[in-house]
């Protein structure tokens, strides 16, 4: 059996009150000579602190729960990092627990195992809610944070606040830049069917019905953000003569460059590409990949931040950044 402070007690013939005090480092209610005798006795025993329970009983926490989707993507590298950071600078620690890719079963389990940890507060990074997601979270009353997901008008999502990019705003921008260097018959590859995929989705279509070109739902190939084998996905928009996609992630742009080399078509001059994300990926392809570039490292420390703060929700603004893998086919329009 594992020793306990009434162990401790026994063998210091002292009360449980004072083993706790000093174990807790609580200065000037034990005599110094005490304090040593007691710690003597515990390292001696072996005694390991329980601090799930020390962090109940004294009503107070500084452990913040990351929960993670596992989507096969690395956009979540740099919110780890900064969350990390960030906390341990706020005197915090973190850990995290993975929710599956959009598993409501893991996420509720993930939910559990933070709420029976008694933390400060809880990110949730790119995970979807379900309905007994968003109940236990709000019966709990522990601080949360949506991180890089958000559903303005989803009633599961409602009150929770967020950190995230405009993920419609990311689809527009995406069109539009290639829509102003002359493409018209644009693609959109490797969205999926969530909150995000289809916020990006309604910019994308918004953006070429503001240019007065027709969104076709033929153009468009569903897929889980993830590098995959994308040539079968590739071939499809190939056979809709193309001369643009956008790609849901920068795992995706890689996997369907990749496939690109194989299959034929000269990357720009037969077909543009524009990445979703804008990691370490764009930079180190062949031909290097033009993105809509969101700042996940700030996303993250705004994230923790916002969290303790209890600020409002926030989208972190995100930028073109021009690499080698869009075509100019016409100046005209983006001169005007």
């Amino acid at each position: 059996m594992k020793p306990t402070i009434k162990d401790i007690a026994q063998r210091a013939h002292v009360s449980t009150a004072t083993v706790s005090r000093v174990l807790s480092k609580k200065a000037k209610s034990y005599r110094p000579e005490t304090a040593a005798k007691i710690e003597a006795i515990a390292k001696d025993l072996g005694y390991k602190k329980n601090l799930a329970a020390a962090e109940l009983a004294a009503n107070s926490s500084m452990l913040i729960a990351v929960i993670l989707n596992n989507t096969q993507t690395n956009f979540s590298n740099d919110i780890i990092a900064a969350i990390q950071a960030e906390t341990d600078k706020a005197g915090y620690q973190m850990f995290i627990l993975y929710a599956g890719n959009h598993d409501a079963r893991l996420l509720n389990q993930a939910i559990s195992v933070a709420l029976e940890r008694h933390v400060a507060g809880i990110l949730l990074v790119a995970t979807s809610l379900d309905e007994q997601a968003a109940r236990t979270l709000r019966e709990s009353n522990t601080p949360c944070r949506l991180v890089s997901v958000y559903d303005e008008d989803d009633p599961r999502y409602t009150g929770f606040k967020f950190t995230s990019s405009n993920n419609e705003e990311i689809g527009y921008s995406a069109a539009n830049y290639l829509i102003e260097r002359g493409h018209s018959r644009i693609g959109l590859a490797g969205i999926d069917r969530s909150s995000t995929g289809k916020q990006r989705l309604h910019g994308y279509q918004r953006a070429l019905t503001e240019h007065g070109l027709i969104p076709h739902m033929e153009w468009v190939e569903y897929g889980d953000y993830s590098f995959g084998p994308q040539q079968n996905m590739l071939k499809t928009l190939m056979n809709k003569d193309l001369d643009a996609i956008i790609t849901a992630s920068d795992m995706v742009a890689v996997g369907m460059i990749r496939e690109a080399h194989l299959l034929g078509p000269d990357i720009p001059k037969d077909l543009s590409f524009i990445s979703i994300d804008g990691t370490f990926l764009c930079d180190i392809t062949i031909p290097t990949i033009t993105s809509v570039t969101q700042d996940f490292y700030q996303m993250g420390l705004i994230a923790v931040r916002s969290l303790l703060n209890d600020d409002d929700s926030q989208f972190i603004p995100v930028h073109i950044t021009p690499r080698n893998s869009v075509w100019l086919l016409s100046k005209k329009s983006f001169e005007r």
